[in-house]
């Protein structure tokens, strides 16, 4: 896993500027009642009713020009009085892709794209010490239009994460590892199983008053199925924008990324995208 172990004083740095040159710390702070107060929805384990739509712009990695633009919505709900949540995500994608450098677009499609679910339970939580376990099963569904919109599988992905509230004396608000294990149930004609395993870590930091954010979320993905790997690197950047508009629980935010290793589907991207939370 050579790529990712280049990567990690890398990302160890960017946090460590990232921190010391936008935010306070606040260790003080009791990370229940932050998240009764939050609406920013970064933490991954707030249940509240959350609706967003995002709109990510992709660099291909091909051989030629290849482009992939990506609009999803997403909606998540908390069930049985806020100790299950539900999670929907559909998206509309336009993708545009030279793949052998010839002058002409193998690839030029667009529709809807695949669906996914999730379920989520946070079996474990102890505010003293700060740390809680969470625990989900995610479903995605073969729904794309076109072959080139969708993976062309119905796949399972269980997956499990900590959280850890104030670590290193409050210089995050918090870190998350966590682990998915993706496979697929049934394929079409053609298409390949799908066998991959996502390392995921994520590092917040929110400013003071609770009314900016940066994250930062680097992503191993190892594709058991193929021998493949890659690194995906995103920053987010937020600010919730209620005191411009008088509305409640209504923030923007911004999302570069960029992906690292020989096997990496796309070079960089960028998202951007609204959430209401109430």
């Amino acid at each position: 896993m050579k790529p990712l172990q280049r990567c990690c004083g890398i990302v160890l740095a960017a946090i460590l500027s990232i921190v010391a040159i936008t935010f306070d710390a606040a260790a003080e702070e009791d990370p229940q009642l932050d998240m009764k107060a939050d609406k920013t929805g970064t933490n991954p384990i707030n249940f509240t009713f959350d609706a967003r739509i995002y709109n990510e712009y992709q660099w291909l990695n091909t051989d030629g020009d290849g482009n992939q633009n990506i609009t999803t919505f997403e909606f998540r709900a908390p069930l049985l009085d806020g100790k299950l949540q539900f999670r929907v995500k559909a998206r509309y994608l336009d993708i545009s892709a030279d793949l052998d450098d010839d002058g002409t677009d193998d690839l030029d499609d667009s529709g809807f794209g695949d669906t996914d679910i999730r379920f989520l339970i946070v079996p474990y939580m102890n505010m003293e010490k700060k740390f809680a376990i969470a625990t989900g099963l995610e479903a995605f569904l073969d729904t794309a239009e076109e072959d080139s919109l969708g993976s062309g599988a119905t796949s399972l992905g269980p997956q499990v994460f900590a959280v850890f509230f104030k670590p290193f004396g409050g210089l995050f608000d918090l870190i998350s590892p966590a682990y998915q294990h993706k496979f697929s149930i049934e394929e079409d004609d053609g298409r390949s199983d799908i066998h991959q395993g996502l390392i995921d870590i994520y590092f917040l930091k929110m400013s003071s008053d609770k009314q900016r954010w940066v994250l930062l979320n680097p992503t191993g993905v190892l594709d058991y199925e193929n021998n493949t790997e890659f690194l995906n690197i995103d920053v987010e950047v937020g600010t919730m924008i209620d005191k411009y508009f008088g509305t409640k629980g209504h923030s923007i935010y911004l999302r570069p990324g960029f992906q690292i290793g020989a096997d990496r589907p796309v070079d960089g991207s960028l998202e951007c995208g609204y959430k209401i939370i109430w």
